[in-house]
């Protein structure tokens, strides 16, 4: 565990270094509230025992119940237990968030409950964002930056859903990126400039609503813009590209376990 001292010499321990001891050692933490995530502590002993594969059920209750403390008690749970960033979203998150927006097709109430749900997914993954440990340099002098790359993105134009693009974010943030969320309805010029301006190693679009993903013809030309900076451009999302572009500055994911993966292997290669 790294630890600093403070000019009175006492042991200074970060949240995010504890909550990363923590989750290696599969420690419980017994006070959940100290670390400012009371939500965990107040979870039933059933929530807090639950088997990973009826995680999903569980939190699509939750979500439709508008329990919000106890959802995002639960994603926290899964969380500080050691499930990575990609696998919570990926696994009870997209699966609640899944039948969650099939709800408005039987029943009129099922927008708004759509929305508050994630209203709610968005605070927890703000909340786990706030834990990831992130990487320093090691034995940097006082004027030296961090060594971390940038990863830079958002939604394409148009694109009103901002979850995809946060788990997007909070993934590059656990693989080791300092993080730059632009959020949803991004203009392509936009990118480009926030590209220009953090020279990422990698920039994502998060593409969630099917008649606005760009065209591969704008795909490739925004990687052929990002090219010049070194940067790589992932597209994914639950709106996949239609048709096939050409630029080979482009890499199609289609989970966070592949971005995170990918991400990881930028960063050893």
């Amino acid at each position: 565990m790294k630890v600093t001292r403070t000019m009175g010499g006492h042991r200074r321990i970060t949240l995010q270094e504890a909550v990363r001891f923590a989750r290696e050692s599969r420690l419980p933490i017994a006070r959940p509230e100290l670390l400012g995530i009371h939500q965990v502590g107040n979870l039933s002993p059933k929530a807090r025992n639950i088997d990973t594969p009826q995680a999903a059920a569980m939190l699509e209750q939750m979500l439709i119940d508008g329990q919000g403390d106890e959802a995002r008690g639960l994603v926290l749970d899964l969380y500080l237990k050691g499930k990575s960033v990609a696998w919570l979203c990926d696994g009870p998150i997209r699966a609640a968030m899944g039948k969650i927006g099939e709800i408005w097709m039987h029943d009129s109430k099922g927008i708004y409950i759509e929305h508050r749900a994630i209203d709610i997914c968005i605070h927890a993954l703000t909340q786990i964002r706030l834990l990831v440990a992130q990487p320093e340099l090691e034995d940097a002098l006082p004027d030296e930056q961090p060594s971390r790359p940038f990863a830079v993105g958002g939604g394409p134009p148009n694109d009103p859903y901002i979850l995809g693009s946060l788990m997007s974010s909070c993934v590059c943030a656990e693989a080791g990126y300092v993080d730059v969320n632009l959020g949803a309805n991004v203009p392509l010029e936009s990118l480009v400039q926030a590209v220009e301006q953090y020279q990422p190693k990698l920039a994502w679009l998060s593409c969630s609503d099917r008649e606005q993903v760009p065209t591969p013809k704008a795909l490739d030309q925004l990687a052929d813009q990002l090219l010049p900076f070194g940067t790589k451009l992932i597209v994914g999302g639950q709106a996949q590209p239609r048709g096939e572009g050409g630029s080979e500055n482009i890499r199609v994911c289609e989970s966070m376990a592949e971005l995170s993966a990918f991400a990881s292997g930028l960063l050893s290669g």
